[in-house]
């Protein structure tokens, strides 16, 4: 049995086990065109770790747990936003915001913000996965649950950036060859990923998250 959902319109509150039922609200109520949202059965459903997550833009990681009672969210990691070699950027600068070792979208949002250029994070919010434009990169936590899960999708490729920065001059770095971590200057070129990320439970998460 599929668990309650709770929708709040204006002064309106729907309580209903209906997933199609709250879809049809969510659908009217912003203007989505029918068909874009996901239903409650496939939200929930993610595939096993390591498989494409059709509609969600890439594969499947696992579960990242949300930091300061923010809620747990499904992360996803395209294959096809993966670039070859970029800085984190910023170098002599500590950002505040981007200390974060698990949310890298808090990260990518203080980086992007910020008056200094940081190519890496500047770079994953331009990506976009099966029509999602919410990417971000990763930080320390989630680079290195994509190490742990799905290491096959960066296999011989060395260190890795993440979003997490380390002081004004490094950030972390992650090894996708042996799994370590370790500071690596902000300046110096390497590969970088974006994911995105997929609220838990609530099928509202299928609506995109806003862009910096």
């Amino acid at each position: 049995m599929h668990p309650e959902i709770t929708l709040t319109v204006r002064s309106t509150t729907l309580t209903t086990r209906d997933a199609l039922l709250a879809r049809s609200v969510l659908e009217h109520e912003t203007g989505i065109i029918p068909g874009e949202l996901i239903t409650l059965g496939e939200y929930l459903a993610p595939p096993a770790i390591g498989e494409h997550w059709h509609g969600q833009g890439g594969t499947y990681v696992g579960v990242m747990r949300g930091e300061n009672d923010q809620p747990d969210y499904y992360l996803v990691a395209p294959r096809t936003a993966q670039i070859a070699s970029i800085a984190y950027g910023g170098h002599g600068h500590r950002i505040e915001g981007a200390g974060h070792r698990r949310d890298g979208l808090a990260n990518t949002l203080a980086l992007v913000a910020s008056d200094i250029d940081h190519p890496a994070a500047q770079w994953s919010r331009e990506q976009t996965a099966e029509g999602h434009a919410d990417l971000y990169l990763p930080s320390q936590a989630e680079a290195f649950l994509c190490w742990a899960n799905i290491p096959e999708q960066f296999e011989n490729k060395g260190w890795w950036l993440t979003s997490t920065q380390n002081g004004p001059d490094v950030a972390w770095i992650q090894d996708f060859d042996g799994g370590s971590q370790h500071g690596g200057h902000k300046d110096y070129a390497r590969p970088a990923f974006a994911v995105r990320r997929i609220l838990v439970p609530s099928p509202l998460n299928a609506l995109e998250q806003p862009r910096a």
